[in-house]
């Protein structure tokens, strides 16, 4: 059994179609056809049942696709272990943070990391689906939400906030010590739309305070929104530390009586190698929300 054959194994229980799998290795579809007969003669069982046009994996064929992705993650383990011991850094490192707030309140983290690994490719992902990239192995950290418990992913709680009502200095709220829920109702308000991680934790919130808040514009950026709140358009609710970095358009960030509540996490899967570049990220990251400690 070679790792090519794997390889293009892999690939064609991604793709579920031999052409595709074939286009995308590179290879013509007569020699990937061959590869898999030779890998399924060497296993003694059917790796796919070809129904039809349709292609789909056996019992077998799954049981070999997990104990494969196994062992291509302990090879790219093995790399980066090296690479740390040669002292290299020269690696890439993927995280994938909030698709809202978060991605752009990391500059000068990213400044003060690059110092330390200027070697290190490092790529900021915004995302939605921060949990599913990170198992998928798209990306090598997490930065979102707590989450239900999941024993594949090794979990650092490392920040807790509050909300706040977000509103131009000019607005007759602005002046306010604290707003409580029930006052936020009659308001028109811009905010993230439905399925982003800040807009489901809203929503949550309202329901379980018996309240329906209006939107009269959603976009999925924080930078928008708030210059939108500049411009007089509506409110919005967002966390409360966001304020710090848009003191410049003349918005009050007001205390929300039993405010929502957000628990940042970052997570990794168990099972892979954690760099050294990887580990002093998470460090500074800690430092970076914590800078009192």
């Amino acid at each position: 059994m070679e790792l090519r054959q794997l390889q293009y194994f892999l690939t064609l229980c991604n793709e579920l179609h031999f052409s595709e799998a074939a286009f995308k290795l590179g290879i013509s579809q007569p020699t990937l056809s061959q590869q898999i007969r030779v890998l399924e003669d060497e296993i003694g069982v059917p790796l796919f049942d070809r129904i039809g046009k349709k292609t789909l994996k056996t019992e077998a064929g799954a049981i070999l696709e997990h104990y494969a992705l196994e062992i291509f993650q302990k090879l790219e383990n093995a790399k980066s272990a090296i690479a740390d011991l040669t002292d290299l850094h020269a690696g890439h490192l993927r995280v994938a943070v909030l698709a809202s707030d978060l991605d752009y309140r990391f500059t000068s983290l990213l400044v003060d990391f690059h110092k330390e690994f200027p070697q290190t490719k490092v790529q900021m992902i915004p995302s939605i689906k921060i949990v599913e990239k990170v198992l998928d192995n798209v990306v090598d950290i997490g930065v979102g939400l707590a989450f239900k418990t999941d024993s594949r992913l090794n979990r650092i709680p490392f920040y807790t906030e509050t909300y706040s009502l977000y509103v131009h200095e000019d607005h007759e709220l602005a002046n306010h010590a604290q707003v409580d829920p029930q006052e936020l109702v009659d308001l028109p308000f811009v905010m993230y739309p439905t399925g982003f991680y800040g807009r489901n934790l809203i929503d949550t919130w309202c329901q379980e305070n018996g309240i329906t808040i209006s939107t009269i514009m959603e976009t999925g950026s924080a930078t928008s929104l708030l210059q939108l709140v500049h411009e007089g358009v509506g409110a919005t609710i967002q966390p409360s530390e966001l304020v710090t970095s848009f003191r410049s358009l003349r918005i009050r960030a007001i205390p929300i009586r039993n405010s929502p509540v957000r628990e940042l996490e970052i997570y990794y899967r168990n099972d892979k190698y954690v760099s050294k570049a990887a580990s002093a990220f998470m460090r500074k990251l800690e430092a970076y929300f914590h800078p009192q400690k």
